[in-house]
């Protein structure tokens, strides 16, 4: 869902001429087609992401939903897998998960310790919801700037593959002007994701179908952005906005200079009966913050550059 809610992501208008293998589909009309396709999807879709580092592997997967309003549901597990500097120390847990947003309020729970923990998360602003879930001609035309250069790189009877390059600059751009009536910790959130953006694009892979133009897979290394966000925040402390403990400036020091992100999204079809479960025993679930933070400590003991 993460990656559904990066991609505003859209056309320049005009043509372009590609490096690379040459199919006869355009790729920024076949990217045009597909992207308007898949905005007013509210179906199911299979998604995830890995979160590489020297000493560790964060493996989320799951599958979730986001409604025309602008709620979410999503369930899943992280698979975490820590081995020490040394080998002294070792991790390999498996994680249960669920995830939903309501009224503005975005809340994790994680099943640890026997017992299912939540706590609140900085959720979407209302107003940047609305973007990027709306089918307003102005609004999707003005999504439609991001993409700096779009090409068919493979092709079957039933299927295309067409790779993206988005315009992190525009991006963080869009994503601003929606920025009205977020609070305060969102604020946090999305300016740190603005300076990420404006110092990185991103590449994109989109499978889609043949003839109805439906999104397969979506595929999206988004390493670039996690990098830049990581050293976004090393530099605010640099320049003394914030101020950041050892733990946590090495913590973010790793995503800065040797995490790896890459994303998937997979769309199960408008005919699947498959359907998010909410997990039994949520309602009993205690307030707990700090659920995840010996995992914080884990990848906070990369050596920071």
């Amino acid at each position: 869902m993460k990656l559904k809610k990066l991609l505003a992501a859209a056309l320049i208008s005009g043509s372009l001429l590609f490096s690379g293998h040459s199919y006869a589909a355009d790729g920024m009309t076949e990217f045009r087609n597909a992207y308007l396709a898949a905005g007013s999807y509210t179906g199911v879709m299979v998604n995830g992401f890995d979160l590489f580092g020297p000493y560790f592997h964060a493996d989320v997967s799951g599958k979730g939903q986001l409604l025309q309003d602008g709620s979410l549901a999503w369930e899943g597990k992280l698979n975490w897998v820590f081995t020490s500097k040394d080998s002294s120390n070792s991790a390999n847990e498996n994680i249960p998960m669920y995830v939903e947003q309501r009224g503005g309020v975005m809340t994790l729970y994680a099943y640890r310790n026997n017992r299912w923990n939540k706590f609140n998360l900085t959720g979407i602003p209302a107003n940047l919801a609305k973007v990027l879930r709306s089918d307003d001609p102005k609004v999707l035309a003005n999504n439609m700037t991001v993409v700096k250069a779009a090409q068919v790189i493979d092709e079957t009877d039933k299927s295309r593959k067409i790779r993206v390059t988005v315009d992190g600059k525009k991006l963080a751009t869009i994503i601003g002007s929606a920025q009205g009536g977020a609070t305060a910790a969102q604020n946090v959130v999305i300016n740190r994701l603005k300076t990420a953006l404006n110092n990185a694009d991103f590449v994109v892979d989109w499978d889609v179908r043949k003839g109805t133009n439906e999104t397969v897979t979506v595929n999206a290394n988004m390493t670039p952005i996690i990098r830049a966000y990581g050293k976004a925040v090393i530099d605010e402390m640099a320049a003394g906005k914030i101020k950041l403990s050892d733990e946590e400036k090495n913590y973010y020091a790793t995503l800065g200079y040797y995490a790896e992100l890459p994303v998937y999204l997979t769309i199960i079809g408008a005919g699947s009966t498959d359907k998010v479960m909410t997990p039994s025993g949520l309602n009993a679930a205690t307030e707990n913050g700090a659920v995840f933070d010996d995992i914080k400590r884990d990848i906070a003991t990369t050596p920071s550059k």
